[in-house]
């Protein structure tokens, strides 16, 4: 019976996870692919600095008639202004010449009407001067920043400045620097004349339209 009973006991089934369980504690589980294994490396980050230069806007060149008209329109400037300075400096001889002349032209008037009409033709012809040298002084300020349509407010200055400059001549022109006077006005008119029909010459006609040229900055 003890060998029976042992042939028992040995054919008892063997735990095999009790036996085995060191093992089992010292083998690690595989960890399941994840699909962050396979993606890309992230791309790398930008540059905080663009070194591409921008474009900027490259003004056209003044053509050579242009340059020349606004010579000849300073010219004209500085004359017409010589001869209102001349005009301002001469005032008691030039009032007297036309208290004389007023005098002979409108006999019925007494001394005090004389007197102001004397002051009004006088003044007039000085404010007329300096108004019109003014309003071509700036439509030249305009027409360099190649605003064409400038140049047809000038026309009609033009015309104004050979009224002023008519009325100049025959009120201001008197005296002792009447030949000086009458000079001034007439050659800054035509100074003026010449330097509007500069204005027109195809040179200046293409630079009023085109459009400035876009170029790279160059950065120092």
């Amino acid at each position: 019976m003890v060998a029976g009973m042992g042939e028992r006991e040995s054919d008892r089934p063997v735990d095999e996870a009790g036996d085995q369980g060191p093992q089992a504690e010292r083998r690690m589980p595989l960890r399941p692919p994840s699909l962050d294994d396979a993606a890309p490396p992230p791309p790398p980050r930008p540059p905080l600095t663009d070194e591409t230069k921008p474009p900027v806007l490259r003004a056209i060149p003044t053509p050579g008639v242009v340059r020349t008209a606004r010579t000849l329109w300073i010219l004209s400037f500085v004359l017409g202004g010589a001869a209102v300075f001349i005009a301002f400096l001469g005032r008691d001889g030039i009032v007297d010449e036309l208290t004389e002349r007023l005098g002979r032209l409108a006999p019925g008037y007494d001394a005090d009407e004389i007197a102001s009409l004397v002051d009004v033709v006088y003044w007039s012809s000085i404010a007329g001067l300096g108004l019109i040298i003014t309003i071509e002084a700036v439509l030249l300020g305009s027409l360099m920043k190649r605003r064409g349509g400038a140049r047809w407010l000038q026309l009609i200055v033009l015309v104004l400045h050979a009224g002023a400059a008519l009325v100049g001549s025959a009120f201001l022109a008197i005296g002792d620097r009447a030949l000086l006077m009458a000079a001034l006005l007439m050659v800054g008119f035509v100074l003026c004349v010449v330097a509007w029909g500069l204005c027109l010459a195809p040179a200046a006609n293409r630079w009023f339209r085109m459009l400035d040229e876009a170029q790279r900055a160059a950065l120092d």
